[in-house]
C-alpha cells in the first residue's frame, strides 16, 4: 500500500464576505436633540389690563356728589339766620309781654311776620338750592364728564394702552376721593365745636388743597395706567394740573365761604 501523502495546508485563507449590517455609530457620534425655542407670546409686556368696572367708580361720585348737595342745602345761612332771628324775637317778646298778651301774640304778630316774610324765606332757599347743585353737582361731574370725553382721543396721540374704559375709571376714582375727602373735611368742621372763625379758616385752607391733591392723584393714575412717558408728564400733566387748580380753587372757595357763613348764622 503506498504511502498516502495529506494534501499540503493553504498558506492563505479566503477573506471573509463583507458584512451586510450597517455600522453602528460611537455614543460619542449621536447628535443630541436641539430644542426649538417655543413661539414668542403674542401679549406684549407692559400690556394693561381693562378697567371693566369704571362704571361703579362713576356710581359712587354720583352718590358722594349728592350727599355734599344735600348737606349744602341743609347748612343755608340765610334760612339758618332768619330762623334763629325769628325764634329769638318771639322769645324776647314773650318774655317782655306779659300774660294775657300772650294770645295777641300767637294770633296777630306771628302770622304778620309768617305772611311777609314767606316769600323772602322760600326764595332764600330757592338760592340755597341751586347754590348747593351747582357747587356740588354741576360743576365738578360735568367737568369731570367733558373732560373724559375729550382728554381720551389726545391720549391717543401718543398711545393709550389702558383704553377708554382706563380713562374714565381715573377721572370716576378721582371725583370719590375729592367729594369723599371734602365731606369728611366739612364733617369735621361742622361737627367739631370749633370758633367760626378757625373753623372757616380750616375749611378755606382745606378744600382748595383736596381739590388741588385729588387733581395731582388723577394724573398719576391717568399715568399709570396709560404708561406715560416723562414728555407728556412735563407737556400735559403740568399744563392740566395747573388749569385744573384755578377751577377747583375758585369751586372750593364759594364752598367755603358758604360753610363759613353758616357757622356765623348759628351764632345768631
Amino acid at each position: 500500500m503506498p504511502d498516502e501523502v495529506p494534501p499540503p495546508l493553504p498558506s492563505r485563507l479566503p477573506p471573509l464576505p463583507a458584512s451586510r449590517t450597517a455600522p453602528v455609530a460611537s455614543p460619542a457620534a449621536v447628535a443630541a436633540p436641539v430644542a426649538t425655542p417655543a413661539a414668542e407670546s403674542t401679549v406684549p409686556v407692559e400690556a394693561v389690563a381693562p378697567a371693566r368696572g369704571w362704571w361703579a367708580w362713576w356710581l359712587g361720585s354720583g352718590l358722594v356728589a349728592f350727599v355734599l348737595f344735600f348737606v349744602c342745602v341743609s347748612c343755608n345761612p340765610a334760612t339758618t339766620a332768619t330762623d334763629r332771628a325769628l325764634a329769638r324775637l318771639q322769645a324776647l317778646m314773650a318774655e317782655h309781654l306779659g300774660n294775657e298778651l300772650h294770645p295777641l301774640l300767637s294770633a296777630y304778630v306771628t302770622p304778620f311776620i309768617n305772611s311777609y316774610l314767606a316769600l323772602p324765606y322760600a326764595q332764600m332757599h330757592v338760592v340755597g338750592v341751586g347754590f348747593a347743585f351747582t357747587v356740588f353737582v354741576l360743576l365738578p361731574l360735568g367737568a369731570s364728564l367733558l373732560s373724559s370725553a375729550f382728554s381720551h382721543p389726545l391720549f391717543l396721540i401718543g398711545g393709550a394702552p389702558g383704553g377708554w374704559r382706563r380713562t374714565w375709571a381715573s377721572f370716576g376714582l378721582h371725583r370719590v376721593v375729592c367729594d369723599g375727602l371734602t365731606l369728611l373735611a366739612l364733617a369735621f368742621v361742622l361737627l367739631v365745636p370749633l370758633p367760626p372763625t378757625l373753623a372757616g379758616g380750616l375749611l378755606l385752607v382745606l378744600l382748595p388743597l383736596i381739590r388741588v391733591g385729588s387733581l395731582v392723584f388723577l394724573w398719576v393714575s391717568l399715568a399709570r395706567g396709560h404708561r406715560f412717558g416723562l414728555l407728556r408728564h412735563i407737556f400735559l400733566g403740568l399744563p392740566l394740573i395747573g388749569l385744573g387748580s384755578f377751577g377747583s380753587i375758585f369751586v372750593a372757595t364759594l364752598a367755603a365761604a358758604w360753610f363759613y357763613a353758616y357757622l356765623l348764622a348759628r351764632l345768631i
